[in-house]
């Protein structure tokens, strides 16, 4: 019966943890997550879907007009501000006000002011036209082509932009890529990322509060929330471009989810963020310098250490989660006119002359198949063959170095040694060579003396 039990129980947590893996991290019919500097995709569902983009819109909006006017300039409202649709911000501006460009942009991206959107395309397209009469039919169309050429040039290839508000039109699309493309033109500049992350702006008359229901101290805050914009119509449903950066990590993500409901795209931010921040790092995987290599060199010059170490030539980061990370090869591969054997056995031989500073091969990075990174690789110093030249030199080498200093003093007390004894020898054979001849002397004068 335990048995039976223990195993009901495992069963229903391995169910369990099932639904939870299947579970996608967004409900939203159209959604995605990039890292916010490379741009890599975490999570993507249907991103190159057209949908329609609302008030996301602003963003590029607010791109192409500060190209062409400064946060301090003034301009004066005009005419184009009439006949604003319902929903778009109608009513918060009024002819013939003058308002800086800084406070239009509040307007635009906290208070998604369509009335904004009118008065910077208009001063734009006169700014870049140089046409002060221009009428604002007319101005809205060239405003579009700008956001058009924008987008494109950001890498934005699947969207078109009619007008500069995010009013519906069935010329006016995007996609969840697109965005987060134009998301991260937005969130690099710093005046724009200021405005989006504010959440509350003071004018004279009101307070705008921030649509961004996720920024921090906001009813959904999300600690890491930096700044984005949220949106609504009712063919585009409910959009949201969120941004958010972890100091400490050094981390930010983007996400974008479109066209699903209102709890749906708050719900799904957070997922996807709190994908990224769980399960992704910036990880150093080459370091300029390191050593990667350690190889044996074939006869290399008398003196000379047999092993050579080879380092890397650059530093590369990439973006990983630690799944990634633990799967990642490195794969080194050698020039094959200085391989010693051709064939990459264990220990790796080296065939002698390499000079320092010249590529031996080349390191490269492979995940799944691709290569994330590649780069020459050096050997840590010179090596020389050895010869017969290289040879007596060393020789010669050992011996100068060696023959005045201290340690040589046993070997010279040695050969003193040596010395005196051989002369010690050579004079005591000397002395026994006189005395044997004075011996012989002495002999024969007394043996021819008896006569």
């Amino acid at each position: 019966m335990r048995r039976f039990l223990t195993a009901v129980v495992f069963f229903l947590l391995f169910w369990g943890s099932l639904d939870v893996f299947a579970q996608p991290l967004a409900d939203s019919p159209s959604a995605i997550l990039v890292e916010q500097t490379t741009g890599r995709v975490l999570y993507a569902r249907n991103e190159r879907e057209r949908r329609y983009p609302a008030g996301l819109t602003n963003m590029l909006t607010a791109l192409v007009a500060i190209e062409h006017l400064a946060p301090g300039d003034d301009l004066i409202v005009g005419s184009e501000i009439r006949g604003m649709p319902s929903g778009f911000g109608a009513g918060v501006h009024s002819e013939g006000e003058i308002i800086s460009v800084q406070t239009l942009l509040n307007s635009l991206l906290v208070r998604s002011s369509g009335e904004a959107a009118r008065v910077l395309a208009i001063n734009t397209v006169r700014q870049a036209g140089g046409r002060r009469n221009i009428p604002y039919n007319e101005a809205e169309h060239a405003f579009a082509a700008m956001m058009n050429e924008k987008a494109r040039g950001l890498g934005a290839q699947g969207s078109n932009f009619a007008n500069p508000f995010g009013s519906h039109a069935d010329n006016h699309f995007t996609t969840a890529y697109d965005l987060a493309v134009i998301t991260r033109a937005f969130m690099d500049n710093p005046i724009l990322a200021e405005i989006a992350g504010t959440r509350e702006y003071e004018t004279q008359h009101e307070t705008w509060t921030n649509a961004n229901q996720m920024l921090p101290r906001a009813p959904m805050g999300y600690a890491y929330m930096t700044g984005a914009m949220a949106g609504f119509t009712t063919p585009a449903g409910h959009v949201l471009a969120g941004a958010a950066y972890d100091t400490h990590l050094s981390l930010g993500f983007v996400t974008i989810v479109l066209g699903g409901t209102d709890a749906e795209r708050w719900q799904d931010t957070r997922r996807l963020m709190d994908h990224g921040f769980n399960n992704f790092r910036f990880r150093e995987i080459a370091r300029e310098g390191e050593v990667l290599e350690t190889v044996l060199i074939e006869n290399p010059r008398l003196g000379d250490s047999e092993m050579l170490e080879i380092i890397a030539t650059a530093s590369y980061t990439a973006l990983l989660s630690r799944f990634e990370y633990d799967e990642l090869a490195r794969v080194i591969t050698f020039d094959p006119m200085l391989y010693e054997r051709h064939e990459y056995e264990e220990p790796i031989v080296l065939r002698a002359p390499i000079e320092y500073g010249e590529a031996v091969g080349t390191v490269s990075y492979i995940l799944n198949g691709e290569v994330l990174f590649e780069s020459a690789i050096l050997p840590s110093r010179e090596v020389i063959p050895r010869t017969f030249d290289s040879d007596m030199d060393y020789y010669l080498a050992i011996f100068f170095e060696n023959v005045f200093t201290r340690r040589a003093l046993p070997y010279w007390f040695g050969i003193f040694g040596v010395a005196f004894g051989i002369f010690g020898i050579v004079l005591a054979v000397k002395a026994h060579s006189r005395v044997s001849r004075k011996a012989v002397r002495t002999s024969s004068r007394s043996k021819y003396g008896r006569y």
